[in-house]
């Protein structure tokens, strides 16, 4: 059903806007006032548009709690930011654009991307995890490539090396584990494993030291020194 809706540019960024505060605040409701914020237009609009959007059955609104992306509102927005992020790579990688020019042009580049195509990007690019800003790249329904979901953190015993690919905390460690700098696609060293399961991890911030709960809900792909 995802791929048979036909969305206005203005309709998908709406599902992408709302998919990326998910991803920022790791909580499913998004506020009206956060879309149109994000957006950069007036509530109102926001009010309209999520309507159109529940009736085409790809958002749901709860009054005055939030709007939350259904299953095939969460394709759609996937599949646009997995495009988006591979522009990214590329405009910069490939072509040297600097980053605000590529933020711009992969914002158009995405609208017109089909699956087929992302592959190919992806695979040109030899599969990146994250985009220029450390942001994952994610895999989509429908797509040739084997999805990858790297390992919890406690899997890497110390003195080995890896690469943040996913944080799926809820929103006080979110809070926490940004503030010590932790982001997708950061290089990291274990350092020391306790006889609780705390884990000390060295990233290029400083050192930090992680509960074992915590750590179980970071994922990692392991990586050369």
């Amino acid at each position: 059903m995802a791929n048979q809706i036909k969305l206005s540019e203005s309709e998908q960024m709406y599902l992408v806007t709302i998919r990326k505060i998910n991803e920022d605040c790791h909580e499913e409701l998004v506020s009206i006032p956060d879309i149109a914020a994000g957006l950069g237009v007036q509530p109102v609009s926001v009010n309209q548009m999520v309507k159109k959007l529940a009736e085409m059955g790809l958002v749901k609104y709860t009054p005055y709690k939030g709007v939350e992306l259904t299953l095939e509102g969460r394709k759609i927005a996937i599949r646009i930011l997995r495009h988006r992020r591979l522009w990214e790579v590329f405009l910069v990688r490939e072509l040297k654009m600097d980053v605000e020019a590529a933020d711009a042009m992969s914002c158009h580049l995405e609208h017109i991307t089909s699956v087929d195509v992302g592959d190919r990007l992806s695979a040109l690019l030899d599969h990146p995890r994250v985009n220029i800003h450390g942001n994952s790249i994610p895999q989509i329904e429908g797509s040739t490539q084997n999805p990858f979901e790297g390992l919890p953190l406690p899997k890497l015993q110390a003195g080995e090396y890896g690469t943040l690919i996913s944080i799926e905390v809820e929103r006080s460690s979110a809070e926490f584990l940004s503030s010590e700098g932790f982001r997708p696609g950061m290089q990291i060293t274990v350092l020391a494993v306790g006889s609780s399961g705390e884990i000390l991890v060295e990233t290029p911030q400083g050192r930090i030291q992680l509960a074992e709960e915590l750590a179980s809900h970071i994922r990692v792909e392991k990586s050369a020194p």
